[in-house]
């Protein structure tokens, strides 16, 4: 065979070595041409190498796999699931909206119209923007309510109820369950008390009662009969404010002077109710200084009650400080019969 050699060098090379990564046998017969020289063994390593590359491509594919797992078992290794995730934050956008988190339910309920918060009540329960809504009905001296006059209005967010007004009430019923108080003890409860107030917190006296000059407080007279504005008061708004000043405040208790006075009515579309509002001042003489106040009287739709809600803070308040004159006649307009 001449012109043909017999190459068994890379043969011995893979058997000394004794390496797994040879990836044929390299004990065959190679031919090569004595003319074409190196060539045959260059040919041979490469094709060599392009077998060995797609055993080692096979052998990492699983590898890559592996390291990439998809979204549900990386869910499943941390113990959890979609399910479970889409639970949790329902559960907390419920808690943080029933809790008032950071005023978020404040906020939804300000970008809402104020018709929607008035009818579902929400705005009883959380404020909307800087004021909230409270509702008062009447009670008898036994403290049992009455519907005869209920009422709503706005009072700003952070006021609170009079704590004396709370205590003087308890009182009330107290003496009303006590028959053996005495006569003279049993006439103080002819002594008209408010059946709500609420003012700014942090006005209190020495026995932590409430005492301050600004304040809002509604009255309701029931267990009338047919009454009503035009009939009982007349229809002319001053004429009736100066009957209930005249009546209310005698020479001993100041003197009021009445500034202004409108008829208005309010309510829904279709169950509107005549309402009287007048503004007035009350000047205290030297002991104190004098207040400014506004009031709205109403007769409720049946006729068995007549409603007064008053707003009042002195009349340094209500020149000096816009806010305050602002608040206050907020509170007042948004009174309305329920």
């Amino acid at each position: 065979w001449n012109g043909f050699i017999f190459n068994n060098h890379t043969r011995n090379n893979c058997i000394g070595s004794q390496r797994y990564h040879c990836m044929r046998r390299t004990n065959t017969w190679r031919l090569r041409s004595a003319s074409d020289g190196n060539d045959a063994i260059d040919e041979s390593s490469a094709s060599s190498a392009e077998d060995s590359q797609p055993i080692m491509q096979s052998t990492l594919q699983p590898a890559a796999a592996a390291a990439e797992p998809t979204p549900t078992q990386l869910m499943s290794m941390m113990g959890t699931s979609p399910r479970r995730i889409f639970l949790s934050g329902i559960s907390s956008t419920a808690i943080a909206l029933s809790a008032n988190f950071f005023g978020v339910t404040s906020n939804v309920l300000s970008a809402l119209p104020e018709e929607f918060s008035e009818k579902s009540g929400l705005d009883t329960f959380y404020p909307r923007g800087d004021y909230k809504r409270v509702i008062v009905q009447s009670t008898n001296n036994a403290g049992i309510a009455s519907n005869a006059g209920k009422c709503s209005f706005l009072i700003p967010k952070e006021w609170v109820a009079d704590t004396s007004l709370a205590l003087a009430q308890a009182q009330r019923q107290a003496r009303a369950l006590d028959y053996s108080m005495t006569n003279g003890q049993q006439q103080q409860t002819n002594i008209v008390l408010p059946d709500a107030a609420y003012g700014p917190p942090g006005n209190r006296d020495r026995q932590g009662l409430s005492n301050g000059d600004t304040n809002v407080s509604v009255i309701v007279n029931n267990g009338l009969r047919n009454f009503s504005l035009a009939t009982s008061l007349g229809s002319d708004p001053t004429s009736a404010a100066e009957v209930l000043l005249s009546s209310k405040y005698a020479p001993r208790k100041g003197s009021p002077k009445l500034v202004s006075a409108v008829a208005e009515t309010r309510g829904e579309e279709g169950n509107t109710v005549l309402v009287y509002q007048f503004e007035y001042t009350v000047d205290r003489g030297e002991k104190a200084k004098p207040l400014q106040a506004i009031s709205v009287v109403a007769g409720s739709r049946a006729g068995d009650a007549f409603i007064t809600l008053t707003v009042v803070s002195t009349q340094e308040e209500w020149d000096s400080n816009p806010i305050v004159d602002e608040r206050l006649r907020r509170v007042a307009s948004s009174f309305k019969l329920v």
